[in-house]
């Protein structure tokens, strides 16, 4: 029995005795897999847009980071982060037995991890590999990597990866990203204080942010400030000039940036709805991990200086026209407001104030306070408002919304197809992202009447010549229901086809359709504007444009006539590159052939017709006068609940 106990001991005291270097043993194959296979350092980067001409337009990413060298940076701005980090950085092989055994002495008194004596190169493996996991394994294995790390790269290397690997806060990746948003400039322009400042936030870049805690900013770069100057990188008498002169200065700059402030929000977007159009297009061809951390280049159709021109454009025709709208609203919120107060004297029988003065008091509520009572209800959740004050609130908000004019405006090269210049409505922000220029199915109104007088000449059934009697149908024939009539509701007797578009004739475009036929009229379109037959409403309407078509759908469609009767695939992406320069995508060797869909000299007839509605028709006014456009051009207006015009130049 004494024998059996005493084996069962030693047993134990051996198993005991030997766990320690079976647990290292697993450790170490664990840590020894990762290093077996190191992955070559391939931080998280944006991918670039760029216009037909190289400018960037935007970025789609992730991690906002930008790659530097550390070659191409001054040595202070590196060294301010070895003195802030790692002192010991240059004689040590990855890790620091001194820094380790301090740290663990603190964590065995106070019983948990509140120091880890993480070098840089540690900082690095722990970002690149093994998480923030804070366990002895976890240590262990960071360890080994670390000394294997030292042992693939050279000290700089290690730095350059770290440098552009941490995080500076406000969604700013790497050195270079935080340059940029905190003091617009490239890393290798830094400033001594303005590394230090950077330096400064590496271990809480949220809490020491300068936009959110200048004092504590202010403090932190001293000290590596002071760090530079005791490892003699800087003189003592520069650094403190440096040191008062930048902070005077700088604290200026911070009087307008709020808290909240992101590098995203800072990064200008030269055209939001056409970035959005090609995020989508990118994402479907190589899905969003690759879109968003890829570090892809992106070079497109655009060209930004149309892009600007288009956006200009849209801005000035959306203010003036929400200039004329404003009258027609002011005289609804009349009413509104009545309707209002009648509703409050339905329900307070018994109140004596007047009907005059109730409305006044609406009115008033609308203009001056309607928005901080909506918004002081939902954050108190107030639920105590009466319920024809909460009514009116609501159905005002609504209304508001909906009454709001939008536009879009969508250009492209009618030979290639590519997109010149997109605009999808007034300003993109995060509840106006919908493209209207793509997205957007609404009537064109006469605008359409292109592809009804075009199918009558392309069929020959009729010619600019043609005659035809413009009467009311209510004359001729009185049992119809429908009668079309034209914008002006007169009649001008007999007139030519050629004449008729330029004056956009309702009820000779209904003529036309008779004697062409809606079959006709709808493939003709429909092979124009690569749309199918069920979004056609193929009935006499269909003359008048009743059927929906995007503002890009319309463009393909009119294109046809401007580059001699070909039908043209409309696209942004032009070539994708990948980080490094290999060739993803290249449009021009995925492209298709244009297809014809009509005669050239059906095309040529139509130009001819449609230069005619800009010369003396309905587009005169708006495209000489008031575009001052003096190049020749030709296109079609459109009117229906929308203002159209489709059209191009020579």
């Amino acid at each position: 029995m004494r024998i059996r106990l005493q084996t069962c001991i030693a047993a134990a005291l051996v198993i005991l005795a030997m766990a320690p270097f079976v647990y290292f043993s697993i450790v170490y194959y664990e840590a020894y897999e990762v290093i077996r296979n190191l992955p070559v350092f391939q931080p998280n980067l944006p991918t670039q847009i760029f216009d037909e001409n190289g400018e960037r337009i935007s970025q789609l990413y992730d991690e906002h980071r930008l790659i530097v060298s550390i070659k191409e940076l001054p040595r202070y701005v590196y060294e301010a982060f070895v003195v802030m980090e790692d002192q010991n950085f240059y004689r040590h092989f990855g890790f620091d037995i001194l820094s380790i055994a301090r740290a663990l002495i603190v964590d065995l008194i106070t019983g948990e991890f509140r120091q880890g004596g993480s070098t840089i190169t540690q900082q690095l493996i722990k970002r690149l590999y093994t998480g923030g996991e804070k366990t002895f394994r976890r240590k262990i294995i960071e360890l080994l990597i670390a000394r294997e790390f030292e042992r693939r790269y050279s000290k700089l290397e290690i730095l350059e990866m770290y440098l552009n690997l941490i995080y500076f806060g406000h969604g700013a990746y790497g050195v270079n990203s935080a340059a940029q948003f905190f003091f617009g400039c490239a890393a290798k322009n830094l400033s001594l204080m303005q590394a230090c400042v950077l330096a400064s936030l590496t271990t809480a870049p949220n809490r020491l942010s300068p936009i959110r805690n200048p004092e504590g900013t202010y403090e932190r770069s001293r000290q590596v400030l002071l760090k530079l100057v005791s490892a003699g990188i800087v003189r003592r008498d520069d650094a403190a000039r440096q040191f008062e002169t930048f902070w005077t200065e700088y604290l200026e700059t911070l009087r307008d940036r709020y808290p909240t402030l992101t590098v995203r929000q800072r990064i200008d977007d030269r055209a939001p709805y056409f970035t959005e159009y090609v995020r989508r297009e990118l994402v479907k061809k190589f899905g969003a991990e690759k879109v968003y951390r890829g570090g892809l280049k992106v070079f497109t159709t655009l060209d930004v200086r149309c892009q600007k021109a288009a956006q200009e454009v849209m801005t000035f025709g959306l203010v003036r026209q929400e200039k004329i709208s404003s009258a027609y609203n002011k005289s609804v919120f009349k009413h509104f407001e009545k309707n209002y107060a009648k509703k409050y004297l339905a329900l307070n029988r018994g109140n004596k104030r007047d009907l005059t003065v109730l409305v006044s008091l609406y009115q008033t509520l609308r203009e001056d306070v309607i928005d901080e009572i909506a918004m002081f209800s939902e954050l108190l959740e107030i639920s105590d408002v009466s319920d024809v004050l909460r009514g009116f609130i609501e159905e005002y908000e609504w209304f508001r919304s909906s009454g709001k004019t939008e536009g879009a405006l969508i250009a492209i090269d009618p030979f290639t197809g590519g997109i010149v210049a997109m605009v999808g409505g007034s300003a993109f922000t995060p509840s106006n992202q919908l493209n209207r220029a793509v997205q957007a199915r609404r009537q064109p109104g006469s605008a359409f009447k292109i592809f009804v007088w075009g199918a009558g000449i392309a069929e020959r059934i009729i010619t600019a010549a043609t005659s035809f009697f413009d009467i009311s149908t209510e004359d001729m024939e009185p049992h119809i229901d429908w009668h079309p009539r034209n914008y002006d509701k007169k009649t001008r007797g007999m007139v030519l086809a050629r004449k008729a578009l330029a004056l956009s004739l309702n009820i000779i475009s209904v003529q036309i359709y008779d004697r062409v036929g809606g079959d006709k009229i709808w493939h003709f379109a429909s092979k124009l504007m690569d749309v199918p037959k069920n979004r056609f409403q193929v009935d006499p309407t269909l003359a008048m444009g009743t059927s929906e078509f995007t503002p890009l759908e319309l463009t393909v469609g009119v294109a046809a006539f401007a580059n001699g009767g070909y039908r043209i695939s409309p696209f942004g992406i032009r070539k994708v590159l990948d980080k490094d320069g290999a060739v993803l995508y290249d449009r021009g060797k995925d492209a298709s052939e244009n297809k014809r869909v009509m005669s050239a000299e059906a095309a040529f007839i139509m130009t001819e017709l449609l230069k005619e509605v800009v010369r003396t028709g309905t587009a005169a006014y708006a495209v000489r006068r008031v575009a001052g456009l003096a190049v020749p051009a030709a296109g079609k207006t459109g009117t229906s609940h929308d203002g159209w015009f489709a059209g191009f130049t020579d």
